[in-house]
């Protein structure tokens, strides 16, 4: 163990590989705790792989980029090169990786998202690192921040540099490496991008898309055979993510995302999408146009139906409400008027046959005549005759105006009567008192009548919605129904696909952006042949 290394004092070995060992180093001028990797001595007298360890520190040491490992200083001590690098407190990407258990999307999405928009900075300026893979990538302790470490054998795009991979040499770890990297083909930035869609299949699956005991067989499937489909390994993954993972493992680079950018940001697209599903609670379910808008017109029209019919028969009941009292009153005071002589004379018979005839095929609950003193005098209960008057309980004050009370009160069940109480005045002076109960039922029914009518008109109308709404948004469908036929005959490469229906609406103009689609894609394509039908 060494200790020093220039000016760096060595602490610890915290980490060994196949080509260096990384130490843990303290930095007395500027007071800092960083790493120092030097390369073993069995790789110092090989000058192909001493020359890969110096350019790891000319790719990445002029690069600033939070998902990078910085790069500090470089230099050689006893013909070991070394290189001071940016001490990360994280743990290599493979630590993480459960064999068979997936990691949450989420993660996943956020990961790629980094490794996307890193390896973007790099191939911008010509790098491409050639050894994408889970160790070489570490995780910060918050489980969500990534570094990318070790830029060791990458390839630099500098025509004056003597840079030439032997024929069938291999660089990189098998399992992770692109097909035209393990043919020992020339590589770009697309090699890497295949070697992060392995990760995120391994990450989103818990499985390696190639894999074997075998090196022979393990570069045969690389280049030769398709790996499991991601929607086999993992049926839940979103549609979404598992296009861009079959894209990014395409066996021709053309095929693949040809950008770091362009990943990212269909990355951040899913990651989007998963984020409003979770905000929701969950994701939509997919219902019907026609039965979405049928429902949608019902409830709108019931509930404005039920409101309507509310208001409409709280006015009804107020309007007949009123009229019952302004006929009530004038009855009362016709009453009180007609028995104010014998009330004074106190002419009781009278009275008595005047209360029976005026109760007579009436709908009164009661009629009572009282002298001066508040006695019964005259009642249509016999029984109450020469008792003193005693109000009902739980009366409800309605009406009080030029004498006149009106109470409301619930003498007859479940059905309100209406009390008048009028003076009986003789010269203006009181001498008894009229007290005239009026049951309610017929306004009752008349209410009951038009609230059941309501009702069966609100029936119908919302009915009636429903259907038409029903069957508007089943037109609708038709022509929606159309295109997606349409585009599954484009899915499957017949861009000789055209859609005849002439509409002057939205939807036809829809109808000629997709045959211009069409259009260009068969331009692009070979034509279509219809595969035989067994």
């Amino acid at each position: 163990m060494f200790e020093q290394l220039g000016r760096y004092q060595i602490q610890e070995l915290i980490g060994e590989g196949s080509m260096a060992e990384v130490y843990k180093a303290y930095d007395p001028e500027i007071g800092r705790t960083l790493a120092v990797k030097v390369l073993k001595p069995e790789w110092c007298v090989d000058e192909d792989y001493l020359g890969r360890f110096m350019r790891e520190a000319k790719a990445a040491g002029a690069f600033s980029h939070p998902n990078i490992v910085t790069v500090y200083d470089v230099g050689q001590v006893d013909n070991r090169p070394y290189i001071v690098i940016e001490l990360i407190d994280g743990t290599p990407l493979g630590d993480s990786i459960q064999p068979g258990t997936p990691m949450p999307l989420d993660r996943v999405l956020a990961i790629g998202i980094q490794l996307a928009d890193a390896l973007h900075y790099a191939h911008d300026r010509g790098v491409v690192h050639r050894d994408v893979k889970p160790n070489n990538i570490l995780l910060l302790p918050d489980g969500k921040t990534i570094k990318i470490a070790d830029f060791g054998i990458a390839h630099i795009d500098d025509p004056d540099a003597a840079q030439k991979t032997q024929v069938g040499t291999v660089l990189g770890t098998p399992q992770y490496m692109s097909p035209e990297q393990v043919m020992g083909q020339k590589v770009d930035g697309r090699s890497d991008l295949f070697s992060v869609g392995v990760i995120l299949y391994l990450l989103c699956s818990g499985q390696k898309p190639f894999d074997s005991n075998t090196m022979a067989t393990l570069l045969f499937k690389i280049t030769q055979e398709e790996p499991p489909p991601i929607t086999q390994v993992a049926p839940d993954l979103p549609a979404g993510v598992q296009h861009i993972i079959g894209k990014l493992i395409a066996k021709a680079p053309e095929r693949r995302f040809q950008s770091g950018h362009d990943l990212a940001r269909a990355l951040r697209r899913e990651l989007r999408a998963i984020e409003e599903y979770a905000e929701s609670g969950e994701r939509p379910r997919i219902i019907p146009l026609r039965i979405r808008w049928a429902l949608l017109s019902t409830i709108i029209v019931a509930v404005t139906m039920a409101v309507a019919i509310y208001f409409i028969e709280a006015k009804q009941k107020q309007e007949l409400t009123d009229f019952a009292i302004d006929s009530g009153v004038s009855l009362v005071k016709f009453i009180a008027t007609e028995t104010a002589v014998p009330v004074l004379g106190e002419e009781w018979v009278a009275i008595e046959i005047f209360v029976n005839e005026a109760i007579r095929g009436q709908s009164f609950e009661y009629l009572s005549v009282l002298d001066h003193q508040g006695v019964i005098k005259g009642s249509s209960d016999p029984a109450q005759l020469g008792k003193v008057y005693a109000p009902p309980e739980s009366a409800t004050r309605v009406y009080d105006r030029d004498g006149v009370v009106v109470n409301e009160v619930g003498l007859s069940g479940e059905t309100p009567v209406l009390e008048f109480d009028a003076p009986i005045l003789f010269s203006d002076k009181e001498v008894g008192r009229v007290h005239l109960g009026v049951v309610q039922t017929s306004l009752q029914a008349v209410a009951d009548t038009t609230r059941t009518l309501f009702i069966i008109l609100g029936a119908v109308t919302v009915l009636a919605v429903g259907l038409v709404s029903y069957g508007l948004a089943q037109l609708l469908s038709r022509p929606i129904r159309t295109l997606r036929v349409s585009l599954q005959e484009i899915s499957k490469g017949n861009f000789d696909c055209r859609i005849s229906e002439n509409r002057n609406d939205e939807l036809g103009l829809v109808f000629a952006e997709f045959n211009q689609m069409a259009e260009a894609l068969g331009d692009q394509n070979e034509p279509y042949t219809e595969a035989p039908e067994a």
